[in-house]
């Protein structure tokens, strides 16, 4: 017997408000695609180990951004 269940992948929250995933195609948004991907790069960590394989030749002291935060800005 199958039974089916109803689950609703959600995705980590952006300003405090939650972000659901639905794919009823009643209302939809030209950015899920981007959420999708921005929830899979931090729970992966891409920027961050992309940015630990460079060198940052900026004065420490003057860095405001560091490169992981400009690698995903890029993205």
């Amino acid at each position: 017997m199958d039974i089916s269940t109803r689950s609703h992948p959600c995705l980590s929250p952006v300003n405090g408000k939650p972000i659901l995933l639905g794919f009823n195609g009643a209302e939809m948004s030209s950015d899920a695609g981007l959420s999708l991907l921005r929830e899979i790069e931090r729970q992966a960590g891409l920027a961050q180990r992309l940015a630990w394989c460079m060198v940052d030749p900026r004065d420490p002291a003057k860095v405001q951004h560091s490169p992981d935060d400009i690698i995903r800005r890029g993205l």
